[in-house]
């Protein structure tokens, strides 16, 4: 029995879960030199999943990708073919064009190489003629990911895939991934990434890892609901009403979850705007500028909790 996935343009079969396992790790340790990352901690994917890996900056997502990508972490399932996207490096054969660097890395037919170059933004035949040494940063992984989805692996590592990518790109690559029949297991900060792509979350907290189902918006609810105040009786709330200081002025970090939820309620109206017109150029422009807002927020939100935790 199979189920399929259709998103703009891409149409894969997907297996249906059988319950195999692709990695298996139980009670495992994780270091980084003297550093000690997690313990005793769990890991197990099955065939098909499509996995966020989330924490905060040091937390030993990239290392715990590593520890996978090397055959050092549990067991690995039979018949897995494993390809990994790393942030700091991006690989590609520089002797010829981005047509010829594709079907040389894919085994793909001039037509269908061209296919999947346009599904990741190198539309004609000057791009597609153009040499690979001659590809900006963004261009070149932008064609690292095509070859990756396009490579026949069927397991995917992928640690912060989007980042220097804009917002068309990354929005190609959100349709690719979540098309993909394989497995994903992916390191992102892009909570549209996240959501987009992740059906299930992996949370470094604490030094162990803690699995949630869906994407980040299900994530950040449920985490919402532990961090919410226990209902106090009507008597002790009058009480401590009356005993209340004089409210303070809010903290910064406070003062960034406000404009995180501001910016993410533009984003959807935007997005709403761009569904019924994807011509409309001032709101590309307006939604790609919020966006990124909107990562700079997120990434100083992260500072100042992780902050926060260590005092």
């Amino acid at each position: 029995m199979t189920k399929r996935r259709r998103t703009l343009g891409f149409e894969f079969l997907k297996p249906a879960r059988s319950g195999r396992m692709v990695v298996e790790a139980e009670g495992f340790d994780l270091a980084a030199g003297t550093k000690r990352l997690l313990e005793d901690a769990e890991l197990v994917l099955e065939r098909g999943e499509h996995v966020a890996l989330i924490g905060p900056n040091g937390s030993g997502k990239s290392t715990l990708l590593e520890a996978i990508v090397g055959g050092g972490l549990g067991r690995i399932g039979h018949g897995v073919e494993l390809a990994y996207f790393s942030q700091h490096e991006v690989e590609l054969d520089e002797r010829g064009s981005v047509l010829e660097c594709t079907m040389g890395a894919t085994g793909l037919q001039r037509g269908q190489a061209q296919a999947l170059l346009g599904r990741f933004l190198f539309s004609g035949w000057d791009d597609h003629d153009k040499p690979v040494v001659a590809l900006s940063g963004g261009e070149r992984r932008r064609l690292a990911l095509a070859l990756i989805v396009a490579s026949g692996a069927n397991f995917l590592v992928l640690d912060e895939p989007t980042n220097h990518l804009d917002l068309e790109s990354r929005e190609a690559l959100e349709a690719a991934l979540e098309a993909f029949p394989g497995t994903v297991l992916l390191v992102s900060h892009d909570r549209a990434v996240l959501d987009a792509v992740a059906e299930r979350i992996v949370a470094v907290e604490d030094g162990t890892l803690r699995s949630y189902p869906g994407g980040w918006a299900d994530y950040a609810r449920v985490r919402a609901g532990e961090d919410a105040p226990v209902p106090l009786p009507k008597e002790r709330k009058e009480k401590e009403k009356s005993e209340r200081p004089k409210p303070q002025r809010p903290s910064e970090l406070e003062q960034i979850e406000t404009s995180i939820q501001a910016r993410e309620l533009e984003l959807a109206e935007l997005e709403q705007r761009l569904a019924e017109d994807w011509g409309d150029v001032e709101t590309l422009a307006a939604h790609k500028v919020a966006r990124d807002d909107l990562q700079g927020l997120l990434e100083r939100w992260e500072q100042l909790f992780e902050s926060a935790q260590q005092v």
